[in-house]
């Protein structure tokens, strides 16, 4: 697992370099390696590993009964929503060829009983108000959906009106199939009709189960993306809950960074970030804290010590870079504003009775005093009280 690394990071304004070191003779046969007290913007960050992602990625898993008939993407092929990915090899086209063969074999069968009447026709309309009530109850699911979202806030009224506009219509189109049918089916006698339509229903059901059936032996992209994962192949019967296939959307790259808790708790909405790989030459600035993850989890780091993590999310500036998704770069979050502040190597601090002690070169003599001390950064500390911008303090002491 990733490790923790600095929580600041210094700029330094006012000598543009940072702090210098240099020698000053003192007693005779004495060297002092002291460092100039300098004034600078420092500014609090907090610092992980994040990794490039896409707000919407979509897995797809073995069944563990079929085997694989054709896979029609590969590695990196952008495919569009509704497009096939993969298909298994099945029976269930013959089947419901079978069941297709028996609703025209009933048609036929009461073409001869009822003459004058189109049963083809009369079936049609059957199956048509078969295909309009399950699209009502997905509908009605929906809005029922809707309606709980939209009581805790978390959809829109123009989000809720539609659903309920959506429902409506299929209501509609319902109420219109099934007067067309009852049109076409006038002819039939009451005894004939309850006994057609009992026949024809227990088809329809069969073939609706055919149907569903169907959908788990074809795989369809539900949404737009690139593919970045396939582990699969024609002959193969993955198992369950194996992973076979992985889309990202590239049009909306994001990074995930698993801060330690301790870290995330400072990290708020909105607050701005950093890119950084040096080995890559990536320097992004201008990302923004798109939500942090509520949830806690626990995991292990490389010295396998259980840590306390929680996931932040991060916008990229530009979702057209040609960043990889899984790539790992260090990422770093400011949780508190740069401000001028005075500042030392961490070596010139030691401390005495809990408090922050340095040598400050006075005239050539070494003078203690105390001082009070703020944020850390990599090899300096913030001095708060106790020093001068431009005072000397001793860094390490040595003799000929």
């Amino acid at each position: 697992m990733k490790k923790k690394l600095i929580i600041a990071f210094v700029f330094f304004t006012a000598i543009g370099v940072g702090l210098f070191y240099f020698l000053t003779m003192g007693d005779v046969g004495v060297q002092y390696n002291t460092a100039q007290v300098v004034s600078g913007s420092v500014g609090k960050y907090v610092e992980d590993l994040g990794r490039i992602s896409s707000r919407t990625v979509r897995s797809y898993y073995g069944g563990g009964i079929h085997k694989v008939a054709k896979v029609t993407v590969g590695l990196g092929d952008a495919v569009k929503k509704g497009q096939l990915l993969i298909q298994y090899d099945t029976s269930i086209g013959l089947e419901i060829q079978k069941v297709e063969k028996q609703i025209e074999a009933l048609e036929a069968t009461y073409n001869d009983a009822q003459i004058g009447t189109d049963m083809e026709s009369v079936s049609s309309a059957r199956i048509e108000i078969s295909k309009i009530r399950n699209q009502l109850a997905l509908a009605n699911k929906e809005k029922e959906r809707m309606q709980v979202l939209f009581k805790s806030g978390a959809v829109s009224q123009v989000d809720l009106d539609q659903s309920l506009s959506a429902a409506r219509d299929v209501q509609s189109s319902l109420s219109i199939a099934q007067n067309t049918y009852n049109k076409l089916a006038k002819g039939i006698s009451e005894n004939l009709r309850a006994k057609y339509e009992a026949d024809i229903d227990v088809l329809l059901l069969s073939l609706e189960i055919l149907e569903k059936n169907k959908e788990n032996t074809h795989v369809y992209a539900d949404a737009d993306g690139i593919v970045t994962f396939i582990d699969t192949f024609v002959g193969d019967k993955p198992p369950i809950g194996k992973m076979i296939l992985e889309l990202h959307d590239p049009s909306e790259k994001i990074v995930f960074v698993e801060f330690m808790v301790e870290d995330a708790i400072d990290i708020r909405k909105g607050m701005s970030g950093e890119l950084i790989d040096m080995n890559l030459g990536i320097y992004l600035d201008q990302l923004k804290v798109k939500q942090v993850y509520p949830k806690a989890f626990v995991a292990l780091s490389e010295l396998g010590v259980e840590e306390n993590r929680q996931t932040v999310e991060l916008t990229l500036p530009n979702t057209d870079l040609n960043l990889p998704f899984g790539l790992e770069v260090e990422t770093r979050v400011m949780v508190e504003a740069p401000r001028e502040a005075l500042m030392i190597p961490i070596a010139a601090v030691f401390y005495q009775n809990s408090e922050g002690q340095v040598k400050v070169l006075e005239k050539g003599k070494l003078v203690e005093r105390v001082i009070k001390t703020g944020v850390r950064t990599a090899g300096n500390i913030e001095v708060l009280e106790g020093l001068k911008e431009g005072e000397e303090v001793l860094v390490n002491y040595q003799e000929d």
